[in-house]
């Protein structure tokens, strides 16, 4: 998928980073440019981030994101959210300490315009924590998921591959409208794409692209 055809001067948007990401979990430069992209494009008024370990993606959002705009971040490490607690961000961001299904994300239905979900990546995890945050989403909101990669597959771990995220979005996809982020190992959704944007949402999608000269594909 193209981002620059969803979303209005995408390809222009210019976006700062003041302090680089920490940690071997900190979602990558390639992945972060477009998710910061995005929100300075569609200007979510209220984030969730599921999966926020040391706090340097949610500080970049909160740094992109409008004066109004609020950030809710979950992780079950109670030490979670290090880059952002000690800085004016801070108060723009509601830090939440547990593990998803277990009350921790009570809020009610279509509550948030901005998903990013990036918590356990085996296959049921990925399916529990995208069931239940779904609902969670507007109708005209945008759910990112990280990791849509092939990285893991062949180490499993209890019969199960380290990273399922492909394999059940592959299968989510045949019920919602699901896309690959070309150039980066993000999938995106909105529930718009079925019905109101579907128009859109197909132009985006990347068909016949051309040669290296001529394609649009980012690279991160």
């Amino acid at each position: 998928m193209a981002l620059n055809r969803l979303f209005d001067e995408f390809s222009t948007q210019p976006v700062e980073l003041r302090e680089l990401p920490k940690g071997p979990w900190s979602t990558p430069l390639s992945d972060v440019i477009p998710l910061l992209k995005i929100v300075c494009c569609a200007d979510p008024q209220r984030l969730l981030e599921v999966g926020s370990y040391r706090g340097y993606t949610a500080l970049l959002l909160a740094q992109h994101m409008s004066e109004n705009a609020q950030l809710v971040t979950v992780d079950q490490d109670e030490r979670h959210g290090e880059a952002y607690r000690d800085t004016a961000y801070a108060e723009h961001i509601e830090r939440r300490v547990g593990v998803t299904g277990t009350g921790v994300l009570d809020d009610p239905d279509g509550s948030y315009d901005f998903i990013f979900l990036d918590a356990g990546h085996q296959y049921h995890e990925v399916k529990h924590d995208t069931e239940l945050l779904l609902p969670l989403l507007s109708d005209t909101g945008v759910f990112l998921w990280h990791d849509y990669a092939n990285w893991g597959f062949f180490r499993p771990v209890d019969g199960a591959p380290v990273n399922g995220v492909p394999e059940y979005l592959n299968e989510l996809s045949d019920d919602i409208p699901i896309a690959h982020v070309s150039g980066a190992d993000l999938a995106i959704h909105s529930p718009c794409w079925g019905s109101s944007q579907h128009d859109r949402f197909r132009n985006a999608l990347m068909h016949n692209e051309g040669t290296a000269w001529e394609t649009e594909q980012m690279r991160g």
